[in-house]
Formats: structure tokens, sequence, C-alpha cells
């Protein structure tokens, strides 16, 4: 259930985004935003969970 949830957000954050970019620019802005917006949520999803942990400087315990 979880991925479901995961993925609309990354969807409805991705159509926001490319909304703003369709206001901004026309087609080509919202391709744009696409792009970036595409590669913004890999990195998020990847990468989530390690950039917390080096934000709150947690160790491992031994």
């Amino acid at each position: 259930m979880n991925t479901i949830k995961t993925g609309m957000l990354l969807a409805a954050l991705t159509a926001l985004f490319m909304g703003l970019g369709y206001l901004i620019g026309g087609m080509g802005g919202a391709m744009i935003a696409f792009v970036v917006a595409a590669g913004m949520n890999l990195f998020a999803y990847w990468n989530a969970d390690k950039v917390v942990l080096r934000m709150y400087k947690a160790r491992q315990v031994d």
C-alpha cells in the first residue's frame, strides 16, 4: 500500500511541476519541467533515506 501512496505522491508532484512549467513556458516549459521532475523523483525515491540520516548525523550502533 505504501508503494502506491508513494507513486501517487510522486505523480501528483510531477503534474504540479509540469503545470507550472506550462504556465511559464508553454509546451516547451512543460517538457523541461517533466525532465527535471523525473530526475528529482528518481533521486528522492532512491536517496531520501540517506539524506535524512545524514541530516540528523546518524551513526551506526556498535
